[in-house]
């Protein structure tokens, strides 16, 4: 068995290289855009052959090295399905098992740190990425963080798994390289002996500095570590045209004093719009956002947060309205969900909406349950239903879009007369 703990020094990010030694196949954790040469030479000095990349969850402070190395070694990449990322091979959920050769990885859901945060446990290792550091926990004030989340994630999944359990984090700020369950839940000075009160309380006043190349980064990350994690640094064009992110709550402290000098344009449907928004947010849905109409009474030197429920949809739209030549544009993580979470008011309609994201999975479901049961029952020419579906997704992921989203947005149920602000 071979096993690697590999460092960044500019991010201090923890890579973890795995191999089983009957078949010489090896996953790798968290790599690491800047040290994927490092990455590939080890593989080649170890005569290993990479089956998976595997990521704890969308990273803020590092552009991750799974695309580079994927076209280098023809590696599968897997995130959790939690992350709503495109571009990877594999959307991970709870309980999920990662084969390798003769070894297995199984995934434990982390949520707080991001939602999408998970752990990987392998014998009597466990991968935290940033859930459960040594002598710490990873920040929850962006990305749809929770504090309350991560304290479950930690006290009722972690610290329930055996007390020898070797804990290797995915930071270290401190040149420590690895802890155990039983040391953490004794000296974690974040959390061992604390409330959960007493922990959102810590994790509420922290006031941690934005990491460095949370811009960069996280769009980055989102595609798969796609375009932009190819280059090893970025151009003065492509940096110009970064869209910034903010937190539900800063939202809520820079919003008031900026209306009239800033527009909050939820990029939702209309009936998702009227179910529940922002006060004060004008509806301009994704498929109707025109910026060069926008431009005509949006003047492009005025600040534009893009808010949708999720934060997808919100982080398409900024994108468009950067690229079109606004020059303050600012995506909302977390979306209205990640407000609502924070317990910010509301303006409820008296309309019920299904959001977007669950309509797209019901209509696919259903087209190919329909398709199934018509090659089965009636003729085989049905199953085409079922395959024309598969592909549509395919592409959807492959070219980050959703054709079935633009078609169902159109459609009469998610159309509204009333006003949008």
């Amino acid at each position: 068995m071979a096993f690697r703990q590999l460092f960044d020094p500019e991010s201090s990010t923890y890579t973890y290289l795995i191999a089983d030694d009957a078949t010489h196949e090896a996953v790798l954790i968290d790599p690491v855009m800047e040290q994927a040469s490092r990455d590939l030479a080890l593989l080649r000095e170890l005569g290993l052959s990479l089956r998976w990349t595997l990521e704890t969850h969308v990273h803020a402070d590092h552009v991750t090295g799974a695309l580079a190395i994927r076209q280098a070694t023809n590696a599968q990449t897997a995130v959790s399905r939690d992350c709503n990322a495109q571009g990877y091979d594999r959307l991970l959920t709870d309980g999920d098992v990662v084969l390798f050769g003769h070894q297995e990885i199984m995934v434990i859901a982390t949520p707080g740190h991001t939602p999408g945060s998970v752990s990987f446990l392998w014998r009597d290792r466990l991968f935290t990425g940033d859930t459960l550091l040594i002598g710490g926990c990873g920040r929850t004030d962006f990305q749809g963080g929770s504090a309350q989340a991560l304290y479950h994630s930690i006290t009722a999944r972690l610290f329930t798994l055996d007390e020898q359990v070797l804990v290797y984090p995915g930071h270290d700020y401190k040149g420590r390289r690895v802890s155990s369950i039983g040391e953490e839940k004794q000296f974690n000075a974040r959390i061992a002996g604390k409330s959960e009160a007493e922990f959102v309380h810590t994790m509420d006043t922290l006031n941690l500095p934005m990491p460095k190349k949370i811009h960069e980064a996280v769009p980055a990350n989102l595609a798969g570590g796609g375009a932009a994690a190819l280059q090893e640094s970025f151009s003065t064009a492509a940096a110009a045209s970064i869209v910034h992110n903010i937190s539900a709550r800063q939202l809520a402290a820079e919003w008031p004093a900026n209306q009239g000098k800033a527009r909050l344009i939820d990029v939702r449907t209309p009936a998702e719009f009227e179910t529940v928004r922002v006060a004060g947010a004008m509806n301009v849905p994704l498929d109707r956002l025109v910026a060069a109409n926008l431009m005509t009474v949006v003047p492009v030197e005025e600040t534009i947060y893009c808010i949708c429920q999720t934060g997808t949809r919100s982080q398409f739209a900024a994108e468009r309205l950067r690229a079109a030549g606004f020059r303050h544009v600012v995506h909302v993580d977390g979306g209205t969900n990640a407000w609502q979470a924070d317990g910010l008011p509301v303006v409820r309609g008296e309309r019920k909406a299904i959001s977007m994201e669950r309509q797209v999975r019901i209509a696919a479901g259903s087209l190919t349950l329909l398709g199934v049961a018509a090659g089965a029952l009636v003729h085989p020419a049905g199953y085409a239903l079922a395959a024309f579906i598969g592909a549509g997704l395919f592409y959807s992921g492959a070219s980050d879009t959703c054709t079935m989203a633009l078609v169902l947005a159109k459609m009469p149920w998610n159309q509204s007369a009333s006003p949008t602000a």
